[in-house]
Order: C-alpha cells, then sequence, then structure tokens
C-alpha cells in the first residue's frame, strides 16, 4: 500500500505540478493558436470580399446603372461563384435593409455597428470585421460591411456575414481531444513518479536501516545493492560502508589500545606498587634498595614516555603541534641519537651504527627536539623487534631538495599484509610487544610536518628498512 508522506509526497507534488504546468501552457497554446488560425482564415476570406465587392462595384461600366442594378450585380455574381460561406445583406443609406440573406425585398431597419462605421464614411483601411452573436438566435458570427460608393458618395452597404457556430464545434472537439490527451498523459506522469520516487526512497530507505544498525553498534552489515543504483546515491551507499568499515576498524583498533594501554599502564603501576611496599620494609639490603629504586626509575621513565606519546597524539589529532624552526645539524643529530641508544642496543648484543652517504651534509630547516624524537623512536622500535646479534644502522644521505634517513634492521620484520596498517594509529603487530601503537604513526605526522614522507619496506624474518624524506628548507628565510 502507497503512502503519499515523505518524500514520496513531495516528488509526486513536485513532479505533477511540473506535468500539470507544462500540458496546461501546451494545450493553452495550442488551442490558442487553432482559434486564432481559424478566425483568421474567416477574417482574411472577408476581407477579401471586400476587396472583391469594391473592384466590382467600382468598375466603369457601372457608372450609369442605378444603385438597385448594381447591387443586384452584385449578389448574382457571388451567387455565380456557389460560395455558401456568406450570407450577403444589402443595406441602403438609411441603414435599412433592401435585401436579406435569403434573397427577400424587406425593408427593416438596422442597428450593425459595423453598417455604422461604413455609412460613417470612415476610410477603407479601417474596415475591418466584427465578431459577435446575434441577439435573436445567439449565433456566434463574424461580419463585414462594405461602403458602396460612387463619385465618393455612399449610396449604401453590403454585408457579408459568416457563421462561427462549425469552426467553434470543430475547436470544442480539438480541445476536447487535446484535454482528453492531457489527462492521459496526467496519468501516464502519476505512474512514472511514483515509479521515480520508489526508486530513490528504496534506496534511501536501505540507507536508513542501515544508518540504524550503525548506530545500534553493527558495523559489520553490508548494503544489498540490488535496490541501489550507480548514481549519486549509490556513492553515497558506498560512503556508508567505507564509513562502516572504518568505524568498525577504529572500534577494534581502540579496543585493542585500551587493553594495550591497560596492560602497559598495568604492569609499570604493579611493579612501582610493589617495590614501593618492598622498600618500606625494615631490614631490606642496599642492594636490594638499589635494585627496588632502579626499578621504580625505569618503570616511571615508560610511564612518562607512555604519556607523553598520549599527549602528542592528542595534538596532533587536534592540529595543536607547532614545529620551532631552526637550522637542524643532521650529523650532529644521528650521531648524537646513536651513541644516546647504544647502550640499550648493547644489552641486546646488537650492533648500533651510523653511516653517512655524502661528505658534507648540510643543516636544514626543522625542529630539532621534534627530528630526535621521530629517530629515537625508529631506531628503539628496530631494537626491540631485533634479535640478539644482530644489526641496526642509520644510513643518512642528502640532494638538493630533500635529506634521507633510513633505519634499516635484520629483526623479525612484518606481515605483507600488515604493511599499510603499521602508519595506524594504535596498530600493533605483536600485541605481546610493549608499546602504546602510537610511536610510528606520531612519527609519520611529524615527517608530515616537515614537508616529507615514510616508506616502510619489510619482509617477514628478513628485516625492516624505513626511510623518511624531509625537505632542507621549509621556509624562505629564518
Amino acid at each position: 500500500m502507497l503512502h503519499f508522506e515523505g518524500l514520496r509526497k513531495k516528488i509526486i507534488k513536485n513532479y505533477f505540478t511540473i506535468i500539470i504546468i507544462t500540458v496546461a501552457l501546451f494545450e493553452g497554446l495550442f488551442i490558442f493558436y487553432i482559434q486564432n488560425y481559424y478566425y483568421d482564415y474567416v477574417r482574411q476570406s472577408l476581407m477579401n470580399q471586400k476587396d472583391y465587392t469594391n473592384s466590382v462595384y467600382d468598375l466603369p461600366t457601372t457608372g450609369s446603372i442605378s444603385f438597385e442594378s448594381k447591387v443586384k450585380n452584385i449578389v448574382e455574381k457571388q451567387n455565380t461563384e456557389k460560395n455558401s460561406m456568406y450570407a450577403i445583406e444589402i443595406i441602403n443609406k438609411n441603414s435599412e435593409i433592401i435585401i436579406d440573406p435569403y434573397g427577400f425585398r424587406v425593408k427593416e431597419k438596422v442597428s450593425y455597428e459595423d453598417v455604422t462605421r461604413a455609412l460613417s464614411g470612415v476610410k477603407d483601411k479601417d474596415l475591418t470585421p466584427y465578431t459577435y452573436r446575434q441577439p435573436e438566435t445567439n449565433e456566434h458570427v463574424m461580419s463585414i460591411s462594405v461602403p458602396l460608393k460612387t463619385n465618393n458618395i455612399i449610396e449604401g452597404v453590403v454585408r457579408y456575414t459568416v457563421s462561427l457556430d462549425k469552426i467553434d464545434n470543430i475547436i470544442f472537439k480539438l480541445t476536447f481531444g487535446l484535454i482528453l490527451a492531457g489527462i492521459c498523459i496526467l496519468l501516464i506522469a502519476i505512474s512514472l513518479s511514483l515509479r521515480f520516487a520508489e526508486s530513490l526512497i528504496q534506496p534511501l530507505r536501505e540507507l536508513k536501516q542501515f544508518a540504524n544498525e550503525l548506530a545500534h553498534g553493527n558495523y559489520s552489515i553490508k548494503l544489498k545493492n540490488t535496490n541501489i543504483s550507480d548514481d549519486e546515491i549509490g556513492d553515497l551507499a558506498q560512503t556508508f560502508e567505507h564509513m562502516a568499515a572504518e568505524i568498525d576498524k577504529s572500534e577494534k583498533l581502540k579496543e585493542e589500545f585500551i587493553s594495550s594501554i591497560s596492560h602497559e599502564l598495568r604492569t609499570p603501576l604493579t611493579s612501582i606498587k610493589g617495590w614501593s611496599e618492598t622498600l618500606g620494609y625494615e631490614g631490606i639490603t642496599k642492594d636490594e634498595l638499589d635494585l627496588g629504586l632502579g626499578i621504580i626509575q625505569d618503570e616511571t621513565e615508560r610511564l612518562i614516555k607512555l604519556v607523553n606519546e598520549l599527549l602528542d597524539f592528542s595534538r596532533l589529532a587536534s592540529d595543536r603541534i607547532k614545529l620551532q624552526i631552526d637550522m637542524v645539524d643532521i650529523r650532529h643529530l644521528a650521531t648524537g641519537v646513536v651513541n644516546q641508544l647504544k647502550v640499550k642496543s648493547s644489552e641486546k648484543n646488537i650492533t648500533l651504527s651510523v653511516e653517512f652517504e655524502d661528505e658534507e651534509i648540510e643543516s636544514v630547516q626543522g625542529d630539532k627536539n621534534r627530528l630526535r624524537q621521530v629517530l629515537i623512536n625508529l631506531i628503539q622500535n628496530a631494537i626491540k623487534f631485533t634479535s640478539e646479534d644482530g644489526f641496526v644502522k642509520l644510513v643518512v644521505s642528502q640532494g638538493e631538495e630533500y635529506t634521507t634517513i633510513r633505519v634499516i634492521d635484520n629483526g623479525c620484520g612484518i606481515e605483507s599484509q600488515n604493511l599499510d596498517k603499521v602508519l595506524d594509529k594504535f596498530f600493533q603487530e605483536d600485541y605481546n610487544k610493549a608499546g602504546s601503537g602510537l610511536g610510528l604513526a606520531i612519527s609519520h605526522e611529524i615527517v608530515k610536518l616537515h614537508g616529507g614522507t615514510m616508506n616502510i619496506d619489510s619482509e617477514k624474518g628478513r628485516g625492516t628498512a624505513i626511510t623518511i624524506t624531509i625537505k632542507n628548507k621549509l621556509i624562505e628565510s629564518i
């Protein structure tokens, strides 16, 4: 059962209104054209009769003939033409009918407007047909009165009259046919508008159900593509599906992040709480005290790093990180970071080195602290995922426009299906490893702020190479 409400009502109303206006205008113009065509034909015929009458009545051969003979001659010639279209009346200068349309001689006085004008002596060019209804019979007629002159003296009038009833009947039939055709068109338009409305409403109804499912947390729902066409609505449907997939992905990442962060927070907090209680016991040895304080310090630094990553992520998400642009000595920065992390790499017996492919590495424009953060993050990740006796190498090269830094290791590598995900926020390939899953995402954003890119090449079990490029000059001058 159809319900004419909402969008369906609007579509049908607007569509139907347009069709009605179009059909009405078309039929109105067509009827107007038909009426004018027939009436103009009659009007032109009467004007031709006027010219014909003037030419016949003004012949030199009729100069000495009486008025009665002249008009009789006009009537006879008209009858000879066998033209039954016109009714002819002969009227004298006293507005009295001499010969009526049936050929009888009567002395009836008339007051037709066209007769009055003809007898008043108006110019010939001003004589035009009149359209009116006969008072006695209500017949619709058109007539013209032509003055009959001799030596510019009006002797009488010949009046031609044409009935318009047959023409009106033809016009009525055509109009009635057009109205029936218009009704058929409107019925077809209603049918088409209903189908058109349904073709729009059905996919929108599915989109509404889809959105309701999303609102209730069902992000794995799929649209039925059978009712969705390849148009703007189809694009909207694809956008909805993509949005659902992204929301589902984000929800899973959020759950994984919460699980990971909970673990990351619980582990150091448990250590800190346990050792703080242990240090409160009497009789604790100095070695135990030093060990406990060292663990508390390490776990505190681990918490501080985690909190800083979360703060950086929050700032990046809201575009609140601003670079402090200065000249950065890349050679000095890379060497300093490697020296800083050599102690950590030596704990796993990992060889950590730096290599400069160009003898001269010029300073670049950038934020020194943020670039140090990126290098530390990349190298720490490489150390974390590299087994003992492995290596991590930092390679620096420089071109005219960009500086390239590569962090290469022979660690466990990344699965090929995860290469497109490792730069996503909260993503961790191995959730058993410590970390928040924000380090690479934050580093990637910082690199982009420096007008650069980050690319990852990796093969599972063979190692990973992360390449970052940054612009040498971010602004014209500092």
